[in-house]
């Protein structure tokens, strides 16, 4: 009897094991992973988070599963609810990649970098030759600020991949910052040896040079550069100052002409493009690009400053003053009440009929009356001729 009640033990738990293991496997085919796949393929993240809520993800022990969830709360941009995913799966198990990977992510975003760190450094320990996670360790220390630290973790990835665009340009990058240039040199040098139109590296190489003062280094980068097609203004500039200094006047213009031919206008651009000009004799041009360069080193707002800083020199009856105020404010922005008021002043301040006449002729030739008040102007103006001359 003790015997079969022994046995029937062993089967009743035995049953037991098989209900609880096939209630396990029900649960995870309930989650349809190729439905998920496709809403992370269409970037259907709000679906996804749909459809794993409604499936009680949250609340379960399937790390595959809480891992999409978190995956899918990320891309939303929702980190808080990402975080609760993640730490769900780290209690399960700490050293998943997945969870500590975005979890530093989400700290990154957060900008916790103590913590982002955290989570790279466990990965870390784990796969201490894994050239992506050395170099996003060196991101972490970065953002802290401890370069020396970070360039530790950058020269471990940079040795173990040097290939690869992102760990080389950060190592290089990170050795500008410290000021070593001939280390950051040989970086650049050797990547631009197998790819020389390799846009990130030729920046950081351009860089290097500029910085250095070694110009007809930084020119000789130049065809390379525009070859690439990039849009970078800042390069632009330093390229354009380098063949300036070597007296390559047609390539200065040309880098610069490339940028603006595609609207990118920026005072260096224009500046550069100028005095190249300017050098290669074509003076016209160049005062056709320093105008456009004055254009935009001043603010809109300075022609208002410019009426009220006469109007504070005609209150205190220095008219001359108020009359050059107003004489820089058309230079600079072509207003015709300018004009206006500089024969005005010399009409009503300085008595001078002749000067008045002569720049409310000016005023007349270029005014566009659209407001009352500028009608009004208009009208008194050509009255005050036709009177005159009369």
């Amino acid at each position: 009897m003790l015997r079969l009640t022994g046995k029937l033990i062993t089967l009743f738990l035995l049953l037991l094991i098989f209900k609880y293991r096939s209630f396990g496997q029900a649960s995870e085919e309930q989650i349809d992973k190729n439905k998920v796949s496709a809403f992370f393929q269409n970037e259907q993240y709000t679906d996804a988070i749909e459809y794993l809520e409604n499936k009680k993800v949250s609340n379960s022990s399937d790390i595959s599963s809480l891992n999409d969830l978190g995956y899918a709360y990320f891309k939303d941009k929702n980190w808080t609810l990402a975080h609760q995913s993640y730490s769900k799966v780290l209690v399960l198990d700490s050293l998943n990649f997945t969870a500590n990977n975005y979890e530093a992510l989400i700290n990154y975003a957060n900008k916790d970098y103590n913590q982002e760190l955290f989570y790279y450094e466990r990965l870390l320990k784990m796969y201490p030759s894994n050239a992506g996670l050395n170099k996003l360790t060196g991101d972490a220390y970065t953002h802290l600020n401890k370069t020396d630290t970070a360039s530790i973790f950058y020269a471990t990835a940079y040795h173990l991949q040097p290939a690869n665009t992102k760990i080389a340009a950060a190592y290089a990058d990170n050795l500008l910052d410290k000021e070593l240039y001939l280390s950051a040199d040989s970086v650049t040098t050797a990547f631009l040896t197998k790819d020389s139109l390799n846009s990130v590296m030729l920046e950081l190489s351009i860089r290097s040079y500029t910085t250095q003062n070694k110009m007809a280094k930084a020119a000789a980068l130049s065809k390379h550069w525009m070859s690439t097609g990039e849009i970078v203004p800042k390069t632009s500039v330093s390229l354009a100052q380098a063949n300036y200094a070597i007296q390559d006047y047609e390539m200065c213009y040309k880098i610069c002409n490339n940028l603006l031919e595609q609207q990118i206008e920026t005072e260096a651009l224009l500046y550069y493009a100028s005095q190249a000009k300017y050098k290669l004799n074509d003076f016209n041009k160049s005062n056709e690009l320093l105008q456009q360069c004055l254009n935009l080193a001043i603010s809109k707002n300075t022609n208002v400053y410019y009426f009220s800083r006469a109007d504070n020199f005609e209150s205190l009856k220095q008219y001359k003053k108020a009359i050059a105020a107003y004489d820089t404010a058309f230079y600079l922005f072509k207003d015709p009440l300018a004009l206006y008021n500089i024969g005005r002043l010399y009409e009503q301040g300085l008595k001078s009929k002749t000067q008045a006449r002569q720049y409310y002729k000016k005023y007349l030739a270029v005014a566009k009356p659209k407001s009352k008040d500028e009608q009004r102007v208009y009208a008194y103006v050509k009255g005050y001729i036709a009177n005159d001359t009369k």
